[in-house]
């Protein structure tokens, strides 16, 4: 039985039985709350499992029997997974536009934003749209209204700052077994501990990847999974700079960053899109990855930071690897996609079925991790534009962590999707030299791998436009001399990437060189104006 199987099973079970012996007056809240929690539930579980017309009858459902401020607000704020179309992009924003809009004017319904809203729009990102700012400032207007503990200032905000060194925290949900972990461990190791005081914010039971993670000197601060207790201890550590790891993907970090729990904060790249918060005053990204006009794309005030930001560490070879073993087909071409369906934009359809039509007997690589349903509906999307090829699309099941790095050393060519590129897959990729094609587009989640290459100073596979990308990716599937002698190249050159701080020691110098004039709840210049409004 799937979990949405079994969570429909519950709800109408609770439906039943309210309906069979209907609850004494003083019992029907408490039935209706807990019919409304089961269907709640089941929403979540199928719009995980790509069923969005499902999630929203079961929502519809839950607010006939309880009129939840958070449940309208989740009702209002659901994207599909995995959409057809760009046309359907729209209108799926569209949709949501207009249905926040709708609460905005409406009178507010108090919500409990963590326990209830519980949900963000991390989809956005992979829409490779222009106005996710102005999306994301509504739906942060709508929580806002509905839970008023989220917009709280911590009192050391409006107070001069005491002396002493800079006070700087880090903080991320995703401190076990996650690409934020990987991409993000080694900058927290690497951050200066006598220049400022440290402090590292975990949650409880989310913290496991900190265990291998030598930080002496720096304070580790486990917080519970509660609004206002979460608020309160980051507050009591008195920071001048709260660092985000990542803001967007997970619901409790993006809540906390509506409050000014510092005297300025700012988010890091690892989910790397504008946040939309008047808290947030700075966007740290890599500058080799943003374009000219990266400025433009943010609420926040852009740093570009030297390097690959990043301190990683670069993976080692497997021994014993082999395709067999991998599940993979013996012969021919491999082009693998290590990515989340989400980033497999429809406008990456048409490439990659021409790239199949061109080789013959290549296949296309991709990996489902726990996103099986969505990856089906990616693989049966592309299949529409390759009938003849969709025998030769092959979908991996879960992979352990050795198993996912291997893969890199028995595939051929990496295809980065158009629209949001490969970040943490592209620093495994290059440790093992795999050729990886390319295509930077407007936005800097577009250029991650660009960026990488523009630090190894190798532009052999960027490609200009889409039929550009698709020569490219055809040329090294036929030439194999010419793909060998790539990979050796891009082993030597990836040494440009791994263990480099020139990131860390750029923000340890910006905390340096501002901080003493951090001292306003809100910083007054005319860019913060700009974002109030």
């Amino acid at each position: 039985m799937s979990k949405v199987e079994e969570l429909k099973a519950i709800a109408e079970q609770i439906t039943a039985l309210v309906r069979q012996a209907p609850p004494a007056a003083g019992q029907r809240e408490a039935f209706a709350m807990a019919e409304a929690r089961a269907y709640s539930l089941l929403a979540a579980a199928q719009w995980y499992e790509d069923e969005l017309s499902g999630a929203e009858d079961s929502l519809d459902h839950a607010l006939t029997l309880r009129r939840s401020g958070g449940l309208l607000i989740r009702r209002a704020a659901l994207l599909p997974r995995v959409l057809p179309s760009r046309e359907k992009i729209l209108a799926a924003r569209d949709h949501v536009r207009a249905r926040l809009s709708a609460l905005l004017e409406a009178p507010a319904v108090p919500a409990d934003a963590v326990n209830e809203v519980a949900w963000t729009l991390f989809l956005l990102a992979y829409h490779a749209e222009q106005d996710n700012l102005a999306l994301h400032r509504l739906f942060h207007r709508v929580c806002s209204r509905a839970d008023l503990r989220l917009d709280w200032v911590a009192p050391h905000c409006r107070s001069p700052r005491r002396a002493g060194r800079p006070r700087v925290g880090f903080i991320s949900w995703y401190f076990r077994e996650h690409t934020i972990s990987r991409l993000f461990s080694g900058l927290l190791q690497a951050f200066d501990s006598e220049a400022c005081e440290v402090s590292v914010f975990s949650f409880r039971d989310q913290d496991e990847a900190l265990a291998k993670v030598a930080m002496p000197g720096k304070n580790r601060v486990s917080l519970p999974a509660d609004l206002v207790s979460a608020q309160r201890q980051i507050a009591a550590a008195d920071l001048d700079l709260l660092i985000y790891l990542d803001l967007g993907m997970d619901y409790l970090t993006l809540f906390l960053a509506h409050a000014r729990l510092a005297r300025r904060q700012g988010v890091l790249w690892g989910h790397p899109d504008t946040t939309g918060l008047d808290s947030m005053d700075f966007f740290f990204s890599p500058g080799c990855m943003e374009p000219p006009d990266g400025e433009s794309h943010y609420g926040e005030r852009l740093i570009r930071l030297p390097g690959p930001t990043v301190v990683y560490s670069r993976p080692q070879p497997q021994d014993g690897v082999s395709r067999s073993r991998l599940r993979l087909p013996p012969d021919g071409v491999l082009y693998l996609c290590p990515q989340t369906p989400f980033k497999f934009h429809p406008d990456f359809d048409r490439a990659l079925a021409e790239i199949l039509r061109a080789v013959p007997g290549s296949y296309l690589i991709l990996t489902a991790g726990g996103e099986t349903a969505a990856m089906e509906r990616v693989k049966t999307r592309i299949a529409k534009s390759c009938p003849e090829s969709a025998a030769r699309i092959q979908i991996l099941g879960s992979l352990s962590r050795t198993e996912f790095v291997s893969l890199f050393e028995v595939c051929d060519v990496v295809l980065d999707p158009f629209h949001y590129s490969g970040g943490n897959t592209s620093l495994e990729a290059f440790a093992s030299g795999t050729p990886t094609v390319t295509w930077p587009g407007t936005f800097m989640r577009a250029r991650h791998t660009a960026g990488f290459y523009r630090l190894m100073d190798l532009p052999d596979l960027v490609a200009r436009d889409h039929d550009h990308y698709i020569e490219l990716a055809i040329r090294l599937g036929i030439d194999v001399a010419a793909r060998t002698a790539l990979r050796e190249k891009i082993r030597d050159a990836a040494g440009a990437l791994y263990d480099q701080e020139d990131g860390v020691r750029a923000i340890e110098q910006f905390v340096r060189e501002e901080h003493a004039g951090w001292t306003l709840t809100v910083p007054a210049t005319p860019a913060t104006e700009t974002r109030r409004h």
